[in-house]
């Protein structure tokens, strides 16, 4: 599989702007996003994978990856193509053992992107701007952050923390292969239009072989 063609645009589904996960998963596949992560930390666990099915069955009709933030027992249970650890969640290299799918880690410097790199198949890299959506973000790494981690990894590099299709391309500038998004689509007064401008902005950019930085 290659990869780095569903990272374009990775959405991550949140229940805290007025629309369900299936609600906003829906909207923004139908955009042309081809990468969704759920994540959810209030639900049960019954509810999480009863939730989880549905974002499967929907991803699966669009031809787009799932991905399930935290819990492999969720991900295993709904068939899910990966999971997403943070740097406090199971170690990767047992969940290397346990889970043979998409593996994707948070981090948030160099040191912590060269560990993962061991195990994932791809990197979350930030926060690169101030968010208010993940309230434990911790200190911003910044373009500068961005640039160090995608210059010591091999792995794809998707970039998180407040980005939107205005800053977007200060991150694609410095090699990001894609860009994780969850309020400049989920709160915007439509979200499906945004997500299609966000997709077109980064595609057309990826198009041109724009990048600053090689991998």
């Amino acid at each position: 599989m290659n990869l780095k063609r569903y990272l374009d645009v990775y959405f991550i589904t949140d229940s805290n702007f007025g629309y369900t996960h299936e609600e906003l998963a829906e909207m923004v596949l139908r955009a042309g996003v081809r990468i969704i992560q759920f994540r959810e930390k209030k639900m049960s666990t019954r509810e999480m994978v009863e939730t989880a099915k549905r974002l499967r069955k929907l991803t699966s009709e669009y031809n787009a990856l799932f991905i399930v933030n935290d819990r492999i027992d969720v991900a295993l249970a709904c068939d899910a193509d990966g999971v997403h650890l943070g740097q406090d969640d199971m170690p990767a290299e047992i969940a290397r053992e346990i889970f043979d799918g998409i593996i994707g880690i948070s981090t948030k410097n160099v040191t912590q992107a060269m560990n993962a790199e061991k195990y994932a198949d791809y990197i979350g890299a930030g926060p690169i701007f101030p968010t208010k959506t993940k309230k434990d973000a911790g200190k911003v790494i910044g373009i500068h952050g961005l640039a160090e981690i995608v210059r010591a990894v091999s792995v794809p590099v998707v970039a998180i923390g407040a980005i939107n299709r205005n800053n977007v391309l200060d991150v694609l500038k410095v090699g990001a292969d894609g860009v994780a998004v969850i309020s400049a689509i989920a709160a915007a007064p439509n979200p499906e239009d945004e997500a299609r401008t966000l997709v077109e902005i980064v595609r057309e950019y990826k198009s041109r072989g724009q990048s600053v930085i090689s991998k």
